[in-house]
């Protein structure tokens, strides 16, 4: 199948396995443990079922949402996802660009393979995650970094307060220090379309992290440094110094709890990412869509609800939005797309999700995704 015959994430996710050696695949592809996390999230939203209204004029239909000031032509962004280029020479600044031409938000990873000024270049309308350090100062220069490039919106993920056990990675090979063996050198030459970027190319570096390592360090050096500074102690204590620290919007990453929603409202977050972390973190974690009715009970009126984690479809953002979301992101559906093509790719991908909303809204008798709320979700026998 080539790249323009795609359909679906599915089909991207084909295409992308089969162009990535096995060490990398899976760690894009992976989760936790033994993974039931990570496919609980996909099946919580095939159980979201859509109410639809029929006789409705949807000869016109809009899918634009407004967010932090925004507009934007589609109520899904891309999920930060960490060493990207792994997947495709910079990848995170192919990713960039073609979020920049769909006008839909980017958010840079704590562990991004290209510097928040290159992103900024390619999308002002970037945001910036941040995976807290040990040291306040490298914290500080991050987000001075950030704000004198024009972002706007600091993501802050709280949901890794240790590394987590990837099982598959170990299998795999995708440990630290990333020395590939030789069965995983052996592997990796059946896909030579990847070979041949990585050796034109090299490992990826974390370049975010360049100015607080040694000079002349490799990446491998580098990412090991990187580890020991990520993840550190996160407290509420630590919101409260990155709310008085960055002076754009602030937004809190995994909650999954309604009393931490709560105390995230308090601490005077403008918005919270419901999630999962893709169900790579903890493999016992509800599901994002599951969790979210009871956070948006609880502060939906006091900050912008989003979420992320286990969508694949247009329907699934659609879903989403009507459980009360105010926008939805994207990860791994993103990196298939970019790790199968590059820019093409990931535009692709963006192309599938924003068609499928399309289609969903019009099919549900919806012509204004703003207009979308509970009573375009079917709770009954069945449901």
């Amino acid at each position: 199948m080539k790249l323009d015959k795609a359909l679906s994430i599915d089909d991207l996710q084909k295409l992308a396995k089969r162009r990535l050696p096995r060490v990398v695949y899976d760690f894009v592809d992976g989760g936790a443990e033994d993974e039931h996390c990570l496919e609980r999230n996909y099946a919580a939203y095939r159980r979201q079922y859509l109410f639809p209204r029929y006789l409705v004029d949807i000869t016109t239909r809009d899918q634009s949402m407004e967010l932090f000031g925004e507009t934007f032509s589609s109520p899904f962004g891309v999920a930060p996802m960490g060493i990207a280029a792994m997947a495709w020479p910079k990848a995170d600044l192919r990713l960039a660009e073609a979020a920049a031409a769909a006008n839909i938000p980017f958010v840079i990873s704590g562990s991004s393979t290209a510097t928040i000024e290159d992103v900024a270049k390619v999308w002002p309308k970037a945001w910036y995650q941040l995976y807290i350090p040990k040291t306040n100062a490298y914290t500080e220069e991050i987000l001075r970094r950030a704000d004198a490039a024009g972002l706007k919106v600091l993501v802050v993920t709280v949901d890794v307060p240790i590394h987590s056990k990837r099982e598959r990675n170990i299998r795999s090979g995708f440990v630290r220090p990333y020395t590939p063996t030789l069965p995983v050198m052996f592997e990796a030459l059946k896909h030579p379309a990847w070979v041949f970027d990585y050796l034109r190319t090299g490992l990826p570096y974390q370049e975010n992290w360049i100015p607080f390592g040694e000079p002349g360090w490799t990446s491998r050096q580098l990412m090991s440094f990187y580890a020991k500074e990520v993840p550190a102690l996160q407290t509420w204590q630590t919101l409260d110094y990155l709310r008085k620290l960055w002076p754009g919007k602030l937004v809190v990453k995994g909650v999954l709890h309604p009393e931490d929603a709560v105390k995230a409202a308090n601490a005077g977050a403008d918005g919270i990412i419901v999630s999962n972390h893709g169900g790579r973190q903890q493999d016992r974690a509800p599901t994002p869509i599951d969790a979210f009715d009871a956070i948006n009970k609880a502060v939906g009126d006091r900050l912008t609800l989003m979420i992320d984690s286990g969508i694949k479809r247009g329907s699934d953002v659609v879903a989403a939005l009507c459980h009360g979301a105010k926008f939805t992101f994207v990860g791994r559906g993103m990196m298939y797309g970019v790790a199968a093509g590059g820019f093409k790719g990931a535009k692709k991908a963006m192309d599938i999700l924003r068609s499928e909303v399309d289609i969903a809204l019009g099919q549900i008798g919806c012509p204004n995704a703003s207009k979308l709320g509970p009573q375009f979700l079917y709770h009954g026998p069945g449901a």
